[in-house]
């Protein structure tokens, strides 16, 4: 059961008092500790972490999980793994939960959701690309766009050819310098 923590000396009196801690209360302790403020080596030296790549993935989980997505964990450790959670941590949370829940239903390897996951990825980049060749088509330039779909944010770049036509780019989109 996952702990009810209100501040890091409950975390750590929860640590002592359970010997045999299972990796959704490790994520869930070391999310909370990172949330107030230790640094990963304070979190690392008290877990006894002697990797820092084992803390970054229990930290990346457990800062994303919602407490749904963290009691289905908890409640199938052998089906849902830390490596099926790095797969998944980083997509949006309306897209986490079913890809979970399918997991239990099927019971599939973490290549294999990667694989899934990936292919989920590569159709959002096929629109992202469908959508920057309609952009360049209307604009007459060369169009790129760069999309993370786990922080749905991204970066739009627009080629110019010579000072004219930055002024002219410019002026399309609304901006005036002062001369």
């Amino acid at each position: 059961m996952l702990p009810f923590l209100i501040d890091s000396q409950d975390a750590l009196d929860f640590l002592r008092n359970t010997p045999d801690i299972t990796d959704p209360q490790r994520a869930f302790v070391i999310a909370f500790l990172s949330r107030e403020g230790w640094t990963n080596r304070q979190i690392r030296s008290h877990l006894g972490i002697d990797k820092v790549y084992t803390l970054t993935h229990f930290k990346r989980v457990g800062l994303a999980l919602t407490d749904t997505e963290f009691t289905l964990w908890e409640k199938n450790p052998e089906r849902i793994t830390l490596g099926h959670l790095r797969v998944v941590c980083h997509l949006k949370p309306t897209v986490r939960e079913p890809l979970l829940r399918k997991l239990l239903a099927q019971r599939q390897s973490v290549s294999k959701l990667h694989g899934l996951v990936r292919g989920q990825v590569q159709h959002s980049n096929a629109d992202i690309k469908r959508y920057e060749n309609q952009m360049e088509d209307i604009l007459g330039r060369a169009v790129k766009i760069q999309f993370d779909p786990a922080r749905q944010c991204g970066k739009l770049t627009l080629d110019f050819y010579g000072l004219d036509d930055l002024d002219l780019l410019s002026t399309t989109l609304g901006f005036k310098s002062e001369e």
